[in-house]
């Protein structure tokens, strides 16, 4: 049955890609119709997301907010899909990146980088980065349960010369890397929801008591790897653009949680510019920090 899944998928896809940007978008249009108003996906969550994070907001301002957020997550499945066709010219006509000179740069100094980025804009389309830099680029990966799907959507990624690695194993493959030493950018998305019990730190996030795991703080110490953060705004529709910030050039020197604050700030930042590109459809707050104290305060 999985396999089955599977070959719809893919045809399903291959079919999409053959089609002209406008129709695309206006398949996107009629799925932004089904997915908001018909079947509501996750929509309480995403009201209640956007209510918290922004009390200042009337109804309406909610409202065009939550539409302008759906319509922006059908755009991004229906670029992610066919994504998986694309050249390395018709790539970068979608992404271009504003500095990639910055990575350049490090890679002549034989530096780690560790980058950071968020479920902002389209950051699948983040497997380009191979093409604008010498870098081998390591990127955390969850595998899927149904293991075509899996398989296909990391042929996607590593297409332009991404390395998927598992979460369990990533901080293995750094180090591996290091010790070789080969300079190596590891890619995070630093916004995930930890499990409750692998809570590590708490912050304030878009005015919210938010936990965070330090697995980007923690190896970029362990490295002495430069961090930067990945800057994904939507230009218009279908077009991204990617700035590099840096962070720090030396992750020790820096005091604790330092890092981790200084790449919550910048995508905080980023999502108030423009709030409809990130993705709102998770349970972000699920978790208590006022639970989290009771069981493990001392």
């Amino acid at each position: 049955m999985r396999f089955l899944g599977y070959i719809f998928t893919y045809s399903l896809i291959w079919l999409l890609h053959l089609m002209p940007e406008r129709i695309l978008y206006c398949i996107s249009d009629f799925l932004y119709l089904l997915i908001h108003y018909i079947v509501g996906y996750r929509k309480k969550v995403v009201y209640d997301n956007i209510a918290k994070a922004f009390p200042d907001y009337g109804k309406k301002e909610i409202r065009q907010t939550v539409r302008r957020f759906y319509h922006h997550l059908c755009d991004l499945f229906i670029e992610s899909s066919v994504s998986h066709f694309y050249s390395e010219s018709e790539a970068l006509k979608k992404i271009t990146y504003r500095n990639p000179e910055l990575l350049n740069e490090m890679y002549s100094e034989g530096r780690q980088v560790i980058a950071v980025t968020g479920h902002y804009g389209n950051w699948e389309y983040l497997s380009t980065l191979g093409l604008v830099t010498k870098y081998p680029i390591v990127a955390i990966f969850k595998p899927l349960k149904n293991k075509y799907i899996d398989r296909l959507m990391q042929t996607n990624r590593n297409r332009f010369g991404v390395i998927p690695v598992p979460m369990k194993e990533i901080a293995r493959k750094l180090i591996s890397f290091q010790r070789d030493s080969t300079p190596a950018m590891s890619l995070f998305l630093a916004d995930q929801r930890p499990i409750f019990h692998q809570i590590q730190y708490w912050t304030n996030f878009l005015g919210l008591d938010t936990p965070l795991y330090l697995g980007t703080e923690k190896l970029a110490r362990k490295l002495n790897a430069a961090v930067v953060f990945l800057k994904v705004r939507k230009v218009k529709r279908g077009r991204y653009e990617v700035e590099i910030e840096q962070i720090t050039g030396n992750p020790k020197d820096l005091e604790p949680f330092e890092i981790t604050e200084a790449h919550v700030r910048i995508l905080e930042n980023l999502i108030r510019e423009e709030p409809g590109y990130w993705l709102w459809s998770h349970r972000r707050w699920k978790h208590s920090h006022e639970r989290f104290e009771r069981e493990h305060g001392d």
